[in-house]
């Protein structure tokens, strides 16, 4: 038993004296250069990662500079376009008025003319000196009335122009000029920005558009019996009814009401097809009281209903293309 204990402890001795079974240190040098390796282009990845990233945000950005700068660009535009409906309202009108009734009532008298300066301090801007507006004349000068003609911008300056009546010394003949009135506007408030300048009328008549219309004539379908029977039943009931009574055959129900006959309907152009026309023709009407005539252009939208029509859209020009 001695001896197999004795051979117990040499077998125990002889594994703890067994070599290291560990990787030989070349090769842990290469596990760690290839670690290495990984660790540098991953951090080049998340370097690259944030670089584009903050490249998008930066283009992102730009894009909506460029964006706001577009919408503020519109919206100068359409304030310039849409001047004459934006900038015109009754308070603007009273305003106008009363400053041109101050400007031009002008006395030889001296405390008169020391009111009209403090008077005129109310309507200019703070900044303009009153020796500006101190145009007193040797004249007497009353004012007889305005009458807005147009409002518009130039040079980013909103404009009211004014036509301006008023007579010099004793002559009782009114003198009518045009004057432009630069203002500033703001929370219903006005400015005065520069002393009122003379110019002449603007005409207003000319040749700026036409209307939109279909000149395609369905000479079938204008001179067939259904749809000329629908159009005089339709205008009959049209002038002799209430809007109310017209909802059975029109969208958007209109009447007159028998203020008006129907005098004759001429000129008759249908475009389109049986399931979708526009009729267009010239409606003459006389007014049942003073027996005058007038004539409208009229275009009906419309689609089959039964034996007849149904007017989808009414349109009293010819314009009004198929939908």
């Amino acid at each position: 038993m001695f001896d197999k204990l004795k051979s117990i402890k040499k077998g125990y001795v002889k594994s703890r004296d067994k070599p290291d079974q560990s990787l030989p240190y070349a090769k842990v040098q290469k596990r760690g250069k290839w670690i290495r390796r990984f660790v540098k282009i991953a951090l080049v990845l998340v370097g690259l990662s944030g670089a584009i990233a903050f490249i998008k945000a930066s283009n992102v950005s730009q894009t909506n500079h460029k964006l706001i700068a577009k919408m503020k660009t519109y919206d100068d535009k359409l304030e310039k376009a849409s001047m004459g409906q934006s900038v015109y309202s009754p308070s603007l009108n009273r305003y106008a008025q009363g400053f041109f009734q101050t400007y031009f009532t002008q006395s030889d008298n001296d405390d008169d003319k020391q009111k009209r300066l403090k008077a005129l301090k109310k309507y200019f801007a703070t900044n303009i000196s009153s020796t500006i507006y101190d145009n007193q004349d040797s004249q007497k000068e009353t004012y007889v009335g305005s009458r807005l003609l147009n409002t518009f911008t130039k040079n980013d300056v909103k404009i009211a122009q004014y036509q301006v009546g008023y007579t010099v010394g004793n002559d009782k003949n009114t003198i009518i000029r045009v004057f432009n009135l630069p203002f500033a506007q703001k929370a219903g408030q006005y400015t005065v920005l520069a002393l009122p300048y003379a110019t002449t009328e603007q005409d207003i008549v000319g040749h700026v558009g036409k209307i939109d219309q279909d000149d395609t004539n369905n000479a079938t379908l204008a001179s067939s019996d259904k749809v000329q029977a629908f159009v005089k039943a339709f205008s009959e009931k049209y002038v002799s009814s209430k809007a109310s009574d017209m909802s059975l055959i029109m969208k958007e129900p209109e009447g007159l009401e028998g203020q008006y006959a129907v005098k004759s309907i001429d000129q008759v152009n249908v475009s389109g097809s049986k399931d979708n026309m526009n009729i267009k023709y010239l409606l003459t009407l006389t007014d049942t009281e003073t027996k005058l005539e007038h004539s409208e252009q009229i275009t009906l939208t419309v689609s089959p209903k039964g034996s007849t029509y149904y007017v989808v859209k009414m349109i009293h020009t010819q314009g009004g293309l198929l939908n």
